[in-house]
């Protein structure tokens, strides 16, 4: 899936993932009180990047990487030794 941004070196651009906006139980939550994730989605991978693939959801440190909103979706680049863990479920 091409959003029309191409990682360099060993960069990956991620899809962040939100916080629900619901509990288990179906109470909305305020934006204030959600949680923020640190979670998201691989859409493209630097020809440098080793360990992950297009499609994984990983795990990314807080305060890492840049930040960018295109074409009104948020998405984070990120330096692949920035990424933490796979999420395998």
């Amino acid at each position: 899936m091409s959003v029309g941004i191409e990682p360099l070196a060993a960069m990956v651009l991620l899809e962040l993932e939100k916080a629900p906006e619901t509990t288990a139980g179906g109470l909305l939550l305020p934006e204030e009180a959600r949680e923020k994730m640190n979670v998201g989605r691989v859409l493209s991978v630097g020809p440098d990047a080793e360990h992950v693939a297009e499609g994984d959801r990983v795990i990314y440190r807080n305060y890492a990487g840049t930040t960018i909103e295109w074409l009104g979706i948020e998405y984070l680049l990120i330096k692949e030794e920035d990424l933490q863990a796979k999420v395998t479920n």
